[in-house]
């Protein structure tokens, strides 16, 4: 699947994907779209097949917004992958920026809360350890039960991102 020609990269900054089209609130060589993401509608016409939001979400004011704003732009079976930190990354918390802080669940809790569970499929909803050797107990923990993990042992063992991947249905 040659997703970059139908790929919106949402708050790409100077890291946009090759090919994509880049919407963003500041220029960069890559954007097309220079606008506050907080503000609808988005200054986009074209549908997408595949849209990425890395590390874009936490920084976000109005999550109503970006998740209506996705819908309207997104192909029936657009694929929309999001990375964000977790909340027990010390990534979350050190930049002065992050406006949110997510768990495992916050992501489909938000796509419901705005859409309704018929207009999205989640295909994966994983938390993402480094490979360290010190976050082997927290990954074993996570792996056994990723609720629990996060009720009791995400502070003691941090996670470092929150990575899910959506299919938009209409």
């Amino acid at each position: 699947m040659d997703q970059n020609n139908h790929t919106l990269d949402i708050g790409c900054g100077q890291f946009c994907l090759g090919g994509a089209i880049g919407i963003d609130r500041k220029k960069y060589p890559a954007v097309k779209y220079v606008h506050d993401l907080n503000v609808a509608p988005w200054p986009v016409e074209e549908t997408f097949t595949y849209m990425r939001c890395q590390h874009v979400i936490e920084h976000i004011t109005n999550l109503e917004v970006l998740v209506s704003e996705i819908f309207r732009l997104a192909e029936n079976g657009c694929i929309v992958h999001f990375i964000t930190p977790h909340f027990s990354s010390s990534a979350s918390w050190g930049d002065p920026t992050h406006i949110h802080h997510f768990s495992l669940s916050s992501i489909p809790q938000l796509f419901d809360m705005v859409l309704g569970k018929e207009k999205f499929v989640l295909l994966k909803n994983e938390i993402k350890f480094n490979g360290s050797i010190f976050e082997l107990i927290g990954w074993l923990i996570c792996r056994v039960s990723p609720k629990k993990y996060e009720k009791y042992f995400a502070w003691r063992h941090p996670a470092n991102e929150i990575n899910t991947v959506i299919r938009i249905v209409k």
